[in-house]
């Protein structure tokens, strides 16, 4: 699917049901493991929807950009935002096609979004010691879904393992029948070669 019939079909979505995404809170990883966010920085809410991670994420001192393809859930985030007085600003953009600025975020959250164009990303993205959360479906059937929107076993772990895993886990039932990967990984400071 093209991002522009990418774009128009969550705009539809979030114009129908945004208010009702509005009443729910943050992803459970980012309540669960709040204790390893910095008292200060810049955090980045990926595929932030109505913005639910990246206000609380502003709640606990951080300023956060959050990147959605919708205009429409994004313009619900900055209104909810501005109305708690908390620093969130949006972007709207494609996940797959943006660039993003190397060692600039204190704070990574991807939660329920896949787009495999982005782990390099998020890797140069993230400052020395900086903190990625993520959670995302897991493939549990093979055969019953689009392999694209879903991770393998293991596949996080895989693509940060020079990373300090603080959490990790598979399996993470997040409704009917439906199962996450987690996890939470820290950026080491690059190793230093002396002559």
């Amino acid at each position: 699917m093209t991002s522009d019939a990418e774009m128009h079909r969550w705009n539809r979505r979030y114009l129908q049901q945004g208010c009702r995404h509005l009443g729910k809170g943050p992803s459970k990883i980012l309540l669960d493991w709040a204790h390893l966010l910095p008292e200060y920085g810049l955090a980045l809410d990926a595929a932030a929807g109505v913005g639910a991670n990246g206000i609380f994420l502003a709640e606990q001192g951080l300023n956060v950009i959050a990147t959605d393809i919708s205009e429409v859930a994004l313009r619900l985030a900055v209104s909810q935002a501005q109305n708690e007085m908390l620093p969130l600003e949006a972007v709207v953009c494609d996940m797959a096609l943006l660039q993003l600025p190397v060692n600039y975020f204190d704070v990574i959250a991807n939660c329920f979004f896949l787009e495999r164009a982005t782990l390099e990303g998020y890797r140069r993205s993230l400052k020395d010691g900086g903190v990625l959360f993520f959670e995302t479906l897991l493939n549990t059937d093979a055969l019953a879904v689009v392999p694209n929107y879903y991770l393998q076993r293991g596949e996080l772990v895989r693509a940060f393992a020079d990373f300090e895993i603080l959490h990790q886990a598979a399996g993470v039932a997040c409704g009917e029948n439906r199962f996450s990967e987690q996890l939470i990984a820290r950026k080491p400071p690059p190793v230093r070669r002396y002559a």
